[in-house]
């Protein structure tokens, strides 16, 4: 599949995880990519493995934003994708009570200021090229709230609100907005990671597979795939949209 030949995607938190899997498969696909990621070691990696323009630097930063578009445009001249990914979810933020006010801060501005400054710096460019597609990356949590993850759940809500105003905001520009919600991925998100034994990551994965009605996780690559397809002109009349990629778990 071409799908993306002679497009350019910028991807925020490209550097692992869902991020990654979404890079290799729009690069697979024939998209030329600009990868941003704080963690400097995994995106040069990433970024020589797949041919791609990388920028270091805090997703939540309009400068960060405003440098990795320049990039797209003087690497390539154009941007038709992007992919506001960047995410983290700290395990010592549970209920109100139990998250510092620090903790809820830097939870919303990397979970939700990313994706506004990201867009707002990405939108004119994209206007210049006549359109494009957003897509970010909510959670189920943002549409029925977790427990013990106040500050996250909130962050997903208000990732699956500004879809919406972009969406209404920029179709005339040629330019829709969608968002995934995943539920139980492969892996708990790299900064909780850190944190976690691998008894307790497996722990999690076995009470994933109890819960969800598939009977399991799901995959990157899965998520990755209702990525492209929201990407792509396969979605051509789909905007405003939060798709929800969870196996059956909103159901139960």
């Amino acid at each position: 599949m071409t799908r993306f030949a002679g497009a350019v995607a910028l991807i925020t938190g490209g550097a692992s995880g869902l991020g990654l899997a979404v890079a290799r498969l729009l690069a697979t696909e024939g998209a030329s990519l600009v990868l941003v990621d704080w963690d400097g070691a995994a995106l040069a990696a990433a970024a020589d493995s797949l041919g791609a323009q990388r920028l270091q630097g805090d997703a939540s930063e309009s400068d960060t934003a405003a440098a990795a578009v320049e990039l797209a445009r003087s690497a390539y001249g154009r941007l038709d994708v992007l992919v506001n990914n960047a995410g983290i979810d700290p395990l010592r933020a549970r209920s109100v009570l139990e998250t510092q006010e620090e903790d809820w801060d830097r939870i919303l501005d990397v979970n939700v200021r990313s994706a506004y400054v990201f867009s707002r710096a990405a939108i004119p460019l994209m206007r210049e090229g006549g359109g494009g597609a957003i897509v970010n990356t909510a959670s189920i949590a943002g549409l029925r709230p977790a427990g013990d993850e106040a500050a996250y759940s909130v962050s997903k809500a208000a990732m699956v609100s500004l879809t919406g105003s972009l969406a209404l905001d920029f179709a005339a520009d040629g330019i829709r907005a969608n968002c995934v919600c995943p539920g139980f991925m492969e892996m708990v998100m790299t900064d909780r990671r850190r944190d976690l034994t691998e008894e307790q990551q497996a722990a999690r994965a076995a009470g994933a597979a109890a819960r969800v009605p598939l009977g399991r996780q799901g995959t990157y690559e899965e998520v990755a795939r209702t990525v492209a397809f929201l990407a792509s002109t396969d979605a051509s009349y789909v905007t405003g949209a939060a798709l929800v990629v969870d196996g059956g778990l909103l159901l139960v």
